[in-house]
This record gives C-alpha cells, sequence and structure tokens, in this order.
C-alpha cells in the first residue's frame, strides 16, 4: 500500500474518533444534504396579516416584490424520504422566496393566478427559505366554482 494511501485512511480514521461515526455518516447521507426536489399543491391568496398565520400557510414573495399567500394542501418530496406536511415545520418563519426562470415566475404574479390551484416544483431550500421554481401547474378553473 502506497505512503499516501496509508495517510489519508490514518486521517479519516483519526477524524470518525474525534468527531464518532453517526456525525460523519449523518453529514455525507443526510436526506437534506441536497435541496430536495419538492411538489407542493395548493392555492395563492391575496396577502392578508391575519391569515399569514394559518395551519399550512406559507407567505411568498414573488421577484422581491409581490407577497401572497400559499395554502398548502399536499406535498411530495421527490428525492429522499418523504416528510408530506410536515417539510412545512421546517420553513420558520413559514414565508418562501419563489425564484426561478422569468417565464415560470411570471407564471405565478399573474393576477388571474390567486384562488387557482396550483402545483410548483422544484428545490426547496429550506435554510434559505428559498423554493426554486422549475415547474408551474395552474387549473384551468377557479377552486370556488
Amino acid at each position: 500500500m502506497s505512503l499516501v494511501r496509508r495517510q489519508t485512511i490514518a486521517l479519516l480514521v483519526a477524524v470518525m474518533a474525534v468527531l464518532g461515526p453517526k456525525v460523519i455518516f449523518a453529514q455525507i447521507f443526510s436526506p437534506y444534504g441536497a435541496p430536495p426536489v419538492v411538489r407542493m399543491s395548493g392555492t395563492l391568496q391575496p396577502f392578508d396579516e391575519k391569515e399569514s398565520h394559518g395551519l399550512n400557510t406559507l407567505t411568498v414573495t414573488i421577484e422581491d416584490k409581490q407577497k401572497l399567500l400559499f395554502k398548502v394542501n399536499r406535498v411530495d418530496t421527490l428525492t429522499g424520504s418523504d416528510p408530506g406536511m410536515m417539510l412545512l415545520s421546517y420553513i420558520f418563519p413559514p414565508e418562501l422566496r419563489l425564484m426561478g426562470a422569468a417565464s415560470k415566475v411570471a407564471l405565478l404574479a399573474q393576477p388571474d393566478t390567486v384562488g387557482k390551484p396550483v402545483s410548483l416544483q422544484g428545490f426547496l431550500y429550506i435554510d434559505d427559505r428559498n423554493f426554486y421554481v422549475a415547474d408551474v401547474d395552474i387549473a384551468a378553473q377557479t377552486a370556488s366554482q
């Protein structure tokens, strides 16, 4: 075995001895090490301070200009484990900035989108409270009809 290989193995053993194997494996195999691909479905509503504290409600900011409420009905994680609606509890305070391709984000900023069922798919950066929108699906009829 070469000297470099022996030194590398010795260094890894020393790091594991200091930090412990659970910490090392948690860092390497964490389901949120990379941003999860998430699909959220719900309705966009006009911003109301009183309703912004509701259950499964996120305050979303579109293009750092428009503030809306997103009442989430369903959350699916497409990579790793699927915590479902529990994922929303990790977003604190419950505010998200929506970003992404201008064509996708512009669909959400349109006034006729409010009140319609919306499905967003993209990368959720939990620590930064950013959602990079990769796909937008807006229902043709309003949710009240």
